[in-house]
């Protein structure tokens, strides 16, 4: 089930369900099986194989149907994985990231920041306070975000570069 192929996609799901997991999907046939039929061929505690199938199934990886003997009344769940959903659920999550450190790295690169022992202000803030933080008592002092600024491109960068390599 799991494409060992791509480094950075066995990453997302060591990530997601621990290695634990990813040694459980490893060992998962294409097609419907039983969380049962699981656990015996990853020779795995039954409850350790439904913790990692919920995990999936919440992030939209696994899906399941049920059937009901009819001799019984047991309820069989199967299982089966939608590779299709891993590449795009990865590319939406990559997504969203980018936006937040789009939107932060804007908010950095727009402001002047001062700062005091306990709190991070805008230049605006600072000059309303005078200068001065009444939670501790001292100055605000001009606070360099290049660093923080160039820690966001790179993350950015980084992440763009990421979503070339789990399309190809």
């Amino acid at each position: 089930m799991l494409d060992s192929d791509n480094p950075l996609v066995k990453e997302y799901f060591r990530k997601m369900v621990g290695d634990e997991g990813l040694e459980i999907m490893a060992n998962v046939p294409d097609g419907e099986i039983t969380d049962e039929e699981i656990a015996k061929l990853s020779d795995t505690k039954l409850t350790a194989v439904r913790k990692v199938l919920y995990r999936l199934y919440e992030n939209r990886i696994a899906e399941y149907r049920t059937e009901r003997d009819d001799n019984s009344g047991w309820i069989t769940y199967l299982w089966c994985f939608n590779q299709d959903n891993v590449t795009k659920i990865m590319e939406e999550e990559a997504e969203v990231e980018l936006a937040e450190l789009s939107n932060k790295l804007e908010y950095e690169r727009g402001g002047v920041f001062y700062q005091c022992k306990c709190l991070r202000v805008l230049f605006e803030d600072a000059v309303e306070k005078d200068f001065w933080c009444d939670e501790c008592n001292a100055n605000f002092e001009f606070s360099d975000n290049s660093d923080l600024i160039k820690k966001l491109e790179a993350d950015i960068a980084k992440i763009e570069k990421w979503k070339k390599k789990i399309r190809g």
